[in-house]
């Protein structure tokens, strides 16, 4: 598929800027959709860039069908939505918007370029399997999740009713070096502050953690990136994709590792919350693809401390 253009959705965020650079380098075309209010006169230099950048909406319709008739791509990355579970609590409808009806837009615009295209849509690990009982009411945990659901169910559907070319990849917990709102990346600007914070002779408040005992698999980001390319040249259309690293560690290992490599002291305060940790997924789908994590979770945190330490320096806020 080298050459052929692709796509990316929410280009602006921390996998979508990842998306952007990793495709570039691997050779494809890239067209890079920002949301409107990132959009800041990006495509006029689109030359220098190396890549062409368009703003949507893909709440709107119109607006999608716009940018997929003007773009013509050969394969979608899908990963423009809203992300933060705690949030869905306060805006539920704006999830339900973006993250499911945006993916509706989104792929009756590439139904109606009638033109061949396969899309991969970035679902989450953290949406919920309804129970089959018609007596038992769904339980999601939260309105994110619910719309993560949403949004494979209108995957699968798309493909299944209309016969397009959709894949899903359900990533675990990404990390790395940019603009993440992750734990990693929250731990990775609390270390930095920390760090220059003792340098001034100052504290800061500690950092707290929900427990010690609850355990996440964290997949480093440009690795998932290779995930969604070998998703592309070779998934299979209708399919979900867990793709992780297939390793656990808890919230007090993580702790370690950030502690470790900290050049000050750490100070956390540790909750007793009773959340369950997730399952160990199947990792059977990605791995037939030839696809395995490769870099390590401490390169991964090195490099998102790094990248903390340096906009820190440049007096960013993260």
């Amino acid at each position: 598929m080298n050459g052929m253009r692709v796509l990316v959705t929410g280009a602006g965020g921390f996998c979508g800027e990842h998306a952007v650079a990793y495709f570039l380098q691997r050779g494809w075309e890239v067209i890079a959709a920002v949301s409107r209010r990132k959009d800041r006169g990006a495509a006029s230099s689109s030359n220098e860039r190396g890549y062409e950048v368009i703003a949507c909406d893909w709440t709107d319709w119109d607006d999608a069908r716009r940018v997929v008739a003007q773009t013509r791509p050969d394969a979608v990355i899908h990963l423009a939505g809203l992300n933060a579970a705690g949030g869905s609590w306060l805006n539920p409808a704006a999830y339900l918007m973006t993250n499911a009806m945006g993916t509706v837009h989104l792929l009756e615009a590439v139904r109606a370029a009638d033109r061949p295209c396969r899309v991969l849509v970035a679902g989450s690990m953290l949406r919920f399997r309804p129970s089959e009982d018609r007596n038992s009411p769904p339980a999601p945990p939260h309105p994110y999740s619910l719309s993560k659901t949403i949004q494979v169910l209108v995957s699968q559907s798309w493909s299944s009713l209309y016969g397009m070319d959709v894949i899903v990849a359900e990533p675990s917990n990404l990390i790395g070096p940019g603009r993440s709102q992750g734990l990693c990346a929250l731990l990775a600007r609390y270390t930095a502050q920390s760090e220059a914070a003792e340098a001034a002779g100052e504290t800061v408040a500690p950092f707290r953690l929900s427990s010690r005992d609850e355990r996440r698999d964290f997949l480093d980001v440009r690795d998932a990136m290779a995930a969604y390319e070998a998703l592309l040249r070779s998934g299979v259309s209708g399919l979900v994709y867990p793709v992780a690293s297939g390793q656990f560690v808890t919230l007090e290992q993580l702790s370690v590792q950030f502690t470790t490599l900290a050049h000050s002291k750490l100070a956390f305060e540790i909750g007793d919350s009773a959340a369950p940790s997730p399952d160990p997924v199947d990792l059977s789908g990605i791995y037939a693809l030839g696809w395995q994590a490769r870099i390590p979770l401490a390169q991964s945190i090195m490099d998102a401390l790094d990248d903390a330490r340096a906009i820190l320096a440049q007096g960013g806020r993260g």
